[in-house]
């Protein structure tokens, strides 16, 4: 739980990809793996591989990332299963930024940008 809540503080509690206010009590967001569950691995449920986004996996942004794969990998949504979810990823409100393990973001200049695909 501790981490769900840092995730949501990180993102002010706020779709990356919109922007929408997500409230905690609402259902209508997800905390959403970037490389998926069903890929495994240790840092799985680590902030750096967690964002906010508003909807289910079949709706809202959240939808979104699973309906266009191929946009999503190139915008960080996802991160393959073999890559570091260290990668940046493009926010609405900040642009392309690192996540950190810790629930901090940087943000990201063409020297410290990793390549998503």
């Amino acid at each position: 739980m501790e981490t769900r809540r840092l995730v949501l503080c990180r993102d002010s509690y706020r779709c990356v990809i919109c922007g929408r206010d997500l409230d905690a009590q609402w259902s209508g967001y997800s905390i959403h793996h970037r490389r998926l569950r069903s890929h495994g691995g240790v840092d799985l449920n680590h902030a750096s591989n967690l964002i906010c986004l508003c909807g289910s996996g079949t709706t809202g942004c959240h939808g979104d990332v699973h309906a266009d794969p191929d946009l999503a990998y190139r915008h960080g949504w996802l991160v393959h299963a073999w890559a570091d979810p260290h990668h940046s990823l493009f926010t609405r409100r900040h642009g392309w930024i690192l996540l950190d393990q810790d629930g901090t973001w940087t943000p990201y200049t063409t020297n410290t940008r990793k390549d998503n695909q």
